[in-house]
């Protein structure tokens, strides 16, 4: 189900809050003495398309945005571990200021989960009275914080709380902590203190476990739905974290420094930055909507280009990926921010000469936007990622039509933009339809001849956070083990099929590898080598390139698992997967309250996951490879 909604003219904190709050924890002293140790939870089973190399160039934005924020609130002690880059670092051999870290935070999708957990229950392994207190944070905990309690052996493996909101709930239980700890007392004994007294419960955006006295029932507890920062450039500039980042090894303790800034420069080569939250369309498999409470944030023009000059001059980072749920969302804030960009100078030169970057938008916005593509370009934006989903609009309708998304592409190529489709197949959509657009082939063919620079396909695959997660289980569509082995959330990347009504489930699975294959094959690659676009030549031979040889990869991976559905047996899962622990809201008279949709949702009862609209959030998109 989609997340609540806070009751209307309560969905933010009120204007400079969050500073004020910041700027109380930094004068703390209690705070600038702890340490805290970032990881995000990496699970190497999902490297494959779309995001396989790009995932090693990339450092995810939230545990940054974690790092930044709390070096800001006066904890410099900290350092990022990244599981793709060091992937055995274990908590329970980490030592920060020759002592365990105070604070041990995680932040993980849903497809990472399972290495999630993996360092919940390490971190549960170090005694007691050097233990860390365990925040885990990203996705997952957001829209299913109950799986990270009750786990293990007699459910002994808990994480002490999860942050189910943003960076500002996360510094108001710091803040809660501190006032209840003591001399000589830990992290964690504050915030078990803290617990008891009820504190807590004053912070939205918190689960955390219960287990009262007297052998009485051990449950779980929300405090409610966040409040927003509604003002993003409130938000402390993205700078610090990138020198607390730890170098790729496979030992399990940490480096004896973090990366220096020419490393950075070397291994960071795109840089996701927060740009623009929320989006006007209520599409029934997406959750971004309802964790935004239908509300539309953006940074000033001038804190983003300060934010992208200052990272070029700092680091010498160039490229850049907007984690937007749509740019284009509203055209006074797109035209506004491009128009700034546009003059913008670093070092004497145009912003666009120093700089270039790339986002997320709609079909339908985008055609509302353009005219001002040209100075797009000028202000340095490079590619565009579209949620096209399906151009028949069968399956969802947001103005992706056929003709309407050839006009925008050619657009696009016309003035030196990339479009980068994103497609969903779905059940009863074919490979192939004779003189129809339906067919997956057909479609990805379509995007190819009319200027598509990339191509992203996904299977329909039921996704936490959204109306219709409960539809296909409830109608026993999804799979709890294939062939003998279970199913687990590393499956659910979009990559393979785990739920389908369809009875050859096989089928679905070739279909995927065969419209990669119809996008990224030697032939395209000729024909952008001899026909080359105008301004896009090198970003259109690169992108097949990458694309054909990490195809090569996911298409192994697609046949062992195409393999195991055709061999079977099939199980599938008989009930809604939920919380093994009782909920209690701490606040059960907080009413919600419904707001009109400026476009009504889909009455199809789809449900399905677009990979980038979570990746993205952590950081993951394709190279930007147009020429400068």
């Amino acid at each position: 189900m989609e997340l609540p909604k806070r009751p209307l003219g309560d969905e933010y904190i009120r204007p400079g809050g969050y500073r004020e709050l910041s700027q109380r924890l930094a004068a703390n002293p209690k705070m600038r003495g702890l340490t805290a140790l970032i990881m995000y939870a990496f699970d190497n089973r999902t490297r494959l398309l779309p995001f396989l190399f790009a995932d090693w160039r990339i450092i995810p934005a939230g545990v940054r945005a974690v790092a930044d924020s709390l070096d800001g609130a006066g904890l410099s002690k900290s350092r990022i571990v990244f599981q793709l880059w060091s992937p055995n670092v274990r908590p329970s051999h980490v030592l920060m200021e020759n002592r365990p870290p105070d604070i041990l935070l995680v932040s993980s999708m849903q497809i990472h989960a399972q290495r999630a957990y993996d360092l919940v229950a390490d971190a549960c392994a170090i005694p007691e009275n050097k233990r860390p207190l365990i925040l885990c944070g990203g996705p997952k905990s957001i829209y299913e914080p109950w799986d990270y309690f009750g786990r293990g052996e007699g459910g002994k493996i808990n994480a002490d709380c999860c942050v189910t909101g943003e960076a500002y709930v996360m510094l108001q239980l710091i803040e809660t902590i501190l006032d209840h700890m003591g001399t000589g007392d830990s992290a964690r004994q504050a915030f078990l203190r803290a617990r008891e007294s009820g504190a807590l419960e004053n912070v939205p955006g918190l689960v955390y476990r219960i287990d009262p006295p007297g052998g009485r029932e051990a449950h779980l507890v929300d405090t409610g739905v966040q409040r927003l920062v509604q003002y993003l450039d409130e938000l402390p500039l993205p700078l610090a974290a990138y020198s607390r980042v730890e170098p790729p090894h496979k030992k399990k303790s940490l480096a004896p420094a973090p990366l220096s800034r020419e490393q950075i420069a070397k291994r960071a080569r795109i840089n996701s930055l927060i740009m623009t939250q929320g989006c006007k369309f209520r599409c029934s498999y997406c959750p971004i909507p309802a964790y935004n409470q239908n509300t539309f944030r953006f940074k000033s023009p001038e804190r983003l280009g300060d934010e992208m000059t200052l990272l070029n001059q700092q680091y010498g980072l160039r490229n850049f990926f907007g984690t937007d749920d749509n740019f284009l969302n509203r055209r006074e804030t797109v035209e506004e921010i491009v128009s700034h960009l546009a003059t913008r100078r670093i070092d004497g030169l145009r912003f666009h000469k120093k700089v270039r970057w790339a986002t997320e938008a709609t079909i339908h916005d985008a055609y509302k936007c353009i005219d001002l593509m040209p100075k797009m370009r000028q202000a340095g934006l490079r590619a565009l990622w579209f949620g096209v989903e399906d151009l028949t609009g069968t399956m969802v309708k947001k103005g992706q039509a056929g003709t309407k998304t050839a006009e925008v592409f050619a657009e696009m190529n016309a003035n030196g933009l990339c479009p980068m489709p994103m497609m969903m197949h779905h059940d009863g959509q074919p490979l192939y339809t004779p003189g129809k657009l339906y067919g997956l082939y057909n479609q990805v063919r379509y995007l190819r001849k009319h200027g598509a620079i990339s191509i992203q396909i996904t299977v329909l695959t039921p996704a936490v956070g959204t109306n219709y997660f409960d539809t296909p289980y409830k109608e026993k569509m999804v799979f709890s083990e294939v062939a003998g082995h279970r199913v687990d959330e590393a499956r659910f990347d979009g990559n393979h099929v785990v739920a389908t009504s369809e009875g050859k489930p096989w089928r679905k699975q070739a279909n995927l590898i065969l419209g990669y294959g119809a996008f990224y094959n030697p032939l395209s690659l000729l024909g952008a080598m001899i026909r080359p676009k105008q301004r896009l030549a090198g970003a259109d031979i690169g992108m097949q390139i990458i694309g054909m040889t990490a195809l090569a990869k996911t298409t192994l991976d697609s046949l062992i698992w195409g393999w195991r559905l055709w061999r079977g047996p099939v199980k599938r899962c008989q009930e809604v997967p939920g919380a093994k622990l009782p909920m209690v809201k701490a606040r059960p008279d907080e009413i919600e309250t419904k707001r009109p949709t400026a476009i009504p949702p889909d009455s199809a009862e789809v449900y399905g996951m677009r990979v980038g609209d979570d990746a993205a959030k952590n950081g993951f998109a394709l190279p930007i490879l147009a020429a400068g």
